[in-house]
């Protein structure tokens, strides 16, 4: 056993009417390293946000093999501040920004020329805190403003500390599950980590909880959702590493995050390019693009992330993310709540729930009659004046009921919007026109 498991108590959901900008808001402020105390709160109050239920924790004891990886022990930051000239420039206790993430023990005494290479800064954003870490290496330093910088010369006298400690309580990953009628689930992969950072990670978190308990409100779906909350890629590898059996029930997955500024959507398309799951996203992002063909890239070209565990050698889940990509403030302190808005967050949630009914509601069709249909007789014919596209391309979706193709596929190669399709095509279904040979 690489971990155990421990369900959190559901004893009382004293938070359950909080918003998304709410619990968004007391999880900024956490130390939400990779492993830490602070990491701990943020899971009870993930919890205290779900409506039906509860989060399943997973514990990984520290320097446990999973996979390839190793489980990173927990982070304790005691006391870490440094001062040029006798000016306190970076403290620990205002920003945890101030201290590189995992940053080694370290007492500094000297000319601010001998310590240079251990402070990083932006140049791009001068005024902002930049956010760095060295989870797997043996580092130390501290993260500044580069207008702070630079007012100081080489010569400047330094002192400072960095007193912290690495302790054995375990890493933990956070599950919640919503059981569907079949035995497979969609998995959707949710990062918690990332001290100070709101867009990047728990952006896409508020949002996975919010559409996880508008799930858990309805009937069953077709599938199951399971929720993964980790730590950024180590607790998505540590989850496969001793769940083969939940993974191999595991149809397609996805992953969410940066999604509350003010930009459009953009996929980031699986490593298959053109699954049934890319399509549905294509699909439901048509209604979001104002007429605009929706943006896409590759496989890893736009932000990688967890997809690249699930989608990676060995497992090959078709896995695309969604994100708003790119933003100026990214791992910076200027990613703060003033740049999230709550309508762009509950447009996410409005996204992805449409992604979920478009694969819910898909199934492959064939074709029980032969020649052209008298379209009228059966309720089949379309007015060009209440749908032109649809009109048009009715006899192109005949063509296309030869038991190969899903109502994703036809929606989706005919440019046609998945709900029309899925109408028209339910329309024969009832008239036992056509019949289900595939569902999905």
């Amino acid at each position: 056993m690489f971990g155990i498991s421990v369900r959190v108590k559901n004893i009382m959901k004293t938070n359950s009417n909080k918003t998304m900008m709410q619990l968004l808001n007391q999880l900024w402020p956490l130390h939400r390293t990779i492993n830490s105390d602070d990491l701990d709160k943020a899971f009870k109050l993930c919890d205290s946000y779900i409506k039906n239920g509860s989060l399943t924790m997973h514990n990984y004891k520290p320097g446990r093999d999973v996979l390839s990886w190793i489980v990173p022990p927990r982070y304790h930051v005691h006391n870490a501040w440094l001062e040029i000239d006798g000016n306190r420039v970076a403290d620990f206790e205002k920003n945890s920004l101030h201290l590189l993430s995992y940053s080694m023990p370290k007492k500094i005494t000297g000319k601010l020329k001998d310590i240079k290479k251990n402070i990083w800064t932006s140049k791009k954003r001068p005024d902002a805190i930049p956010w760095e870490f060295k989870y797997y290496e043996r580092s130390w330093g501290f993260c500044m403003p580069h207008n702070e910088l630079i007012k100081y010369k080489d010569s400047s006298k330094v002192e400072g500390l960095i007193d912290v400690s690495f302790g054995d309580e375990p890493m933990r990953v956070g599950e919640y599950y919503i059981k569907g009628e079949t035995s497979q689930d969609i998995l959707f992969m949710t990062n918690i980590c990332h001290p100070n950072q709101v867009n990047d990670s728990i952006s896409g978190l508020v949002v996975a909880l919010e559409f996880a308990n508008k799930l858990s409100l309805r009937k069953k779906s077709k599938y199951g959702l399971r929720v993964l909350v980790v730590p950024e890629t180590i607790g998505t590898v540590a989850w496969f590493a001793e769940n083969n059996d939940k993974v191999k029930n595991i149809k397609y997955a996805w992953f969410c995050e940066m999604v509350g500024h003010q930009n459009s959507f953009i996929l980031q398309k699986s490593f298959q390019g053109d699954s049934q799951i890319d399509r549905a996203f294509l699909l439901a992002m048509k209604v979001y693009s104002k007429n605009k063909k929706p943006r896409t890239g590759k496989f890893r070209t736009v932000v990688a992330s967890d997809e690249v565990v699930s989608n990676g050698p060995g497992y090959n889940i078709p896995s695309p993310s969604i994100t708003r990509w790119p933003y100026d403030e990214y791992h910076t302190s200027d990613d703060n709540p003033k740049i999230i808005k709550n309508k762009n967050l509950e447009q996410t949630v409005a996204l992805l729930d449409e992604v979920w009914k478009i694969i819910n509601a898909s199934y492959t069709p064939k074709r029980k009659f032969k020649g052209p249909l008298m379209l009228s007789r059966y309720g089949l014919w379309v007015d060009w004046r209440e749908n032109k596209e649809l009109n048009l391309k009715t006899e192109e979706i005949m063509f296309m009921l030869e038991g190969d193709k899903s109502l994703i596929d036809i929606a989706y190669e005919l440019d046609l919007s998945f709900i029309d399709v899925k109408n028209y095509v339910n329309k024969m279904l009832d008239k036992q026109l056509v019949e289900i040979v595939g569902n999905d």
